[in-house]
């Protein structure tokens, strides 16, 4: 199918949403070009700032980007974009963003169970699914993984795009050589889980 040439097309994650307008000044001054507005994804327009000095006589591309709202899903929305007070059609092409951040993001462990509480952030604009057990081999800085540290959560959870969900749940370690300091990078959806079992004395090791 094809597309109007006129029809001015928008493409980006929801954070950054570009494209190139041409502006005509028929005017026998020189035009001031600064703001925008997207007009048709949601109820209020969407600003943007826009620096662009147009010669008389002159036709100038302008470039312009938008941010719109985080959870905006992927896909194709019908809308107009205004420029110097002209508005024309356009086509908003949302691409996926995906991105997500655990807090804490590090955590103290030693051999055996630990409970745990997390707060996961989607900052992306797609429902993530967070497993409810997920592994990773430790890391004790010789050529060799060690055994797996597992996060076991109470169940598995959809963190749906732009919020933060909490989770609860138990970190299990196995035994490990108590000389030394030990990591294990535990994936949670599309972040990390940095676990740190440091060394322990004799009398801290497992009876």
């Amino acid at each position: 199918m094809k597309r109007d040439p006129a029809v001015l097309v928008l493409t980006g994650p929801p954070g950054q949403l570009r494209t190139t307008v041409t502006v005509e000044n028929t005017a026998d001054r020189q035009l001031a070009v600064r703001a925008a507005a997207l007009h048709g994804l949601g109820e209020v327009a969407v600003p943007t700032g826009v620096g662009a000095v147009i010669p008389a006589g002159a036709t100038v591309a302008v470039p312009v980007s938008f941010s719109v709202d985080p959870a905006t899903s992927p896909g194709e929305y019908a809308a107009e974009l205004e420029v110097g007070g002209v508005r024309r059609a356009a086509v908003v092409r949302v691409e996926s963003h995906l991105a997500m951040r655990v807090s804490p993001r590090r955590v103290l462990a030693g051999p055996g169970r630990q409970d745990i509480e997390l707060e996961v952030t989607n900052e992306g604009n797609v429902d993530v699914t967070v497993a409810a057990l997920s592994r990773a081999r430790t890391d004790d800085g010789g050529p060799d993984p060690g055994p797996d540290v597992s996060l076991v959560l109470d169940e598995a959870v959809v963190a749906t795009a732009a919020s933060t969900v909490s989770v609860t749940g138990h970190v299990e370690v196995p035994d490990l050589d108590p000389t030394r300091r030990h990591t294990a990078r535990i994936p949670v959806g599309l972040a990390d889980l940095d676990v740190i079992i440091l060394p322990r004395t004799a009398s801290e090791s497992p009876s």
